[in-house]
C-alpha cells in the first residue's frame, strides 16, 4: 500500500528568508511564527515547480525573477466587495465629488479614481457607478475614469473580465442592477459589468511599496483600503508617499476604517474618519 506523503517541513532557516522576501517583493510583514500561512499558501509553489523542501524553494526565488512574481502573489491576500465600506460612497455622491468638481483641478477634464491595491476590481467600479449617478444628479461634467492596480496578475486580469457571481454583485443597490449589469446568457446568476464602465477602465500590475507600475499616475480619488495593515511601519509610509506622490492637490485619499490612524502624513487634511484631503 503506498504511503501518503507527509507535507514538507519549514526549518527555521527557511522561515527567515522566506519572510525576509516577502518584505522585499511586496513589502508584507509577515509573522514568523505563523509557519501555517506560510505552507498554506507556499505549498502550491513547490508543487508547481516539482519542488520537495522549502529549502529549494528558497535557492529558486534567489534565481528565478518569475518565480518571485509568483511569491509574492500567492502571499497577498484578496478581500473586496462592491460598495464594501458604502459610507465613503454615499459621502462621494452627496458631498465629495461636487467639491472636487467645483475645484480647479476636475473643471474641464476627466476624473480619474485610482483603486490601489484594486482586486477583483468591485471596489473600482462601485467608485465609477457613483460617479456616475453624480452626473445623472446635475454634475454633468463629470467624465469618470478608473485606474486599478494590484500586485497580483490573476486578480488584475479578473479585474479586467468585469464578470461577477450572483453572490458577488450582492452589495450593488437594487436599483443600480440593471443600469451597471449584464446577465449572462449561458450562465445562471453570472453578471458582467456593462461596457460604458469597462471603457473607462484600465488595470495593471504594480507594487505600492516599491513605485513599479504606478508611473504615468495622477489621481483625483484614491481608494487605499485594507491594505496598511499589512505593512511595518517603515514600508507603510513609502507605500503612503508613492500614493501622495500620485494624488492631485485637493484630491481625496480614502483608507479603511481600521487603518486610518496609518495614513497620516503632512499634506493631508482629515474630512472625515478614514477620508483624507490633499492640501498641499
Amino acid at each position: 500500500m503506498t504511503q501518503p506523503q507527509t507535507a514538507p517541513l519549514l526549518r527555521p532557516d527557511d522561515i527567515r528568508h522566506l519572510v525576509g522576501l516577502a518584505r522585499t517583493v511586496t513589502g508584507i510583514n509577515l509573522d514568523e511564527t505563523r509557519t501555517d500561512f506560510l505552507t498554506g499558501r507556499l505549498g502550491r509553489r513547490l508543487a508547481a515547480n516539482g519542488l520537495t523542501n522549502y529549502a529549494e524553494y528558497c535557492r529558486l526565488l534567489t534565481s528565478d525573477m518569475v518565480e518571485r512574481v509568483a511569491f509574492g502573489e500567492a502571499l497577498t491576500t484578496h478581500t473586496t466587495s462592491f460598495f464594501r465600506e458604502k459610507a465613503q460612497y454615499d459621502w462621494l455622491l452627496e458631498e465629495g465629488l461636487a467639491e472636487l468638481q467645483g475645484s480647479d483641478r476636475a473643471g474641464g477634464r476627466e476624473m480619474v479614481f485610482w483603486s490601489a491595491a484594486c482586486s477583483t476590481g468591485q471596489e473600482g467600479y462601485s467608485a465609477l457607478m457613483t460617479a456616475l449617478v453624480a452626473r445623472d444628479n446635475g454634475l454633468r461634467a463629470i467624465e469618470p475614469r478608473l485606474i486599478g492596480t494590484d500586485l497580483s496578475r490573476p486578480v488584475v486580469h479578473r479585474a479586467s473580465q468585469a464578470v461577477y457571481s450572483r453572490a458577488e454583485t450582492d452589495g450593488i443597490p437594487s436599483e443600480l442592477r440593471p443600469r451597471f449589469l449584464l446577465s449572462s446568457k449561458k450562465a445562471a446568476d453570472i453578471y458582467r459589468i456593462v461596457p460604458d464602465l469597462r471603457t473607462r477602465s484600465t488595470w495593471r500590475t504594480a507594487n505600492l511599496a516599491t513605485g513599479q507600475g504606478l508611473d504615468g499616475i495622477a489621481a483625483d480619488v484614491v481608494f487605499l483600503r485594507n491594505v496598511l495593515i499589512y505593512f511595518d511601519a517603515e514600508i507603510r509610509q513609502r507605500v503612503i508617499d508613492n500614493v501622495y506622490r500620485r494624488l492631485r492637490t485637493g484630491g481625496i485619499l480614502m483608507t479603511g476604517h481600521t487603518e486610518a490612524s496609518h495614513a497620516r502624513r503632512e499634506g493631508l487634511e482629515l474630512v472625515r474618519p478614514s477620508i483624507y484631503r490633499k492640501v498641499a
